[in-house]
């Protein structure tokens, strides 16, 4: 297949542009196709540059998603906590020892020892259950 030199490039563009009926027509993919093509050769920068394209309407892939070069996902899955201590006392009565005790998979630990409707909140949102009523 042939590259397109970056003149031929800004041509294509332009008569496309001139072609066109209504302003969001579509970008043909004979044309995507050829300015990939081209930054095999000149680099997306300068396709880029002389496209007048945003490289994300020149560059994404299909659908289905990029795939990233490690082959990890995008999203990263979320560590759910285990909790490894509930203790419930008699109201008012005051204790040195939390009221609960959350560790993420992460390592870190979160120790309430006052049931406020804040430090539920909290707890709430570190276990992922969405926040108190």
């Amino acid at each position: 297949m042939k590259v397109d030199s970056l003149d031929e490039l800004k041509a294509a563009f332009a008569a496309w542009r001139r072609k066109k009926k209504h302003a969001r027509e579509p970008m043909p993919e004979e044309l995507r196709s050829r300015a990939r093509r081209a930054a095999t050769k000149h680099g997306e920068k300068a396709v880029v540059r002389v496209t007048r394209v945003e490289r994300a309407r020149l560059f994404r892939s299909r659908p289905g998603g990029r795939k990233r070069r490690d082959g990890k996902t995008k999203d990263k899955p979320r560590s759910i906590p285990a909790f490894s201590r509930l203790e419930l006392s008699a109201p008012g009565a005051p204790s040195s020892r939390p009221l609960a005790e959350v560790e993420t998979g992460s390592g870190v630990t979160l120790r309430v020892f006052a049931p406020t409707p804040e430090l539920l909140g909290l707890l709430s949102a570190v276990c992922g259950l969405g926040g108190v009523r």
